[in-house]
């Protein structure tokens, strides 16, 4: 039986980490885990550290005013 997800529209993405750097992440959940009580995953901690550099949509706005300055200083 297959489980539920609890993501509405997901995408499965494939990252390459240095190795080191994936051992600081499940050190981190770990600890994590332990502080609250819950088991936290390094895929958790990496959704989480996602949303909180680009839920708010600044990168995006940058991204817009740094591709409208060159048409800008045309005139």
């Amino acid at each position: 039986m297959a489980r539920i997800s609890s993501f509405r529209q997901s995408v499965v993405v494939s990252v390459r980490f240095e190795f080191d750097e994936y051992q600081k992440v499940q050190d981190i959940a770990a600890l994590e885990s332990i502080n609250s009580g819950r088991k936290i995953s390094a895929q958790e901690l990496i959704r989480d550290a996602v949303r909180f550099v680009y839920g708010d949509n600044e990168r995006l706005r940058e991204c817009f005013r740094r591709s409208r300055e060159h048409i800008n200083r045309k005139y």
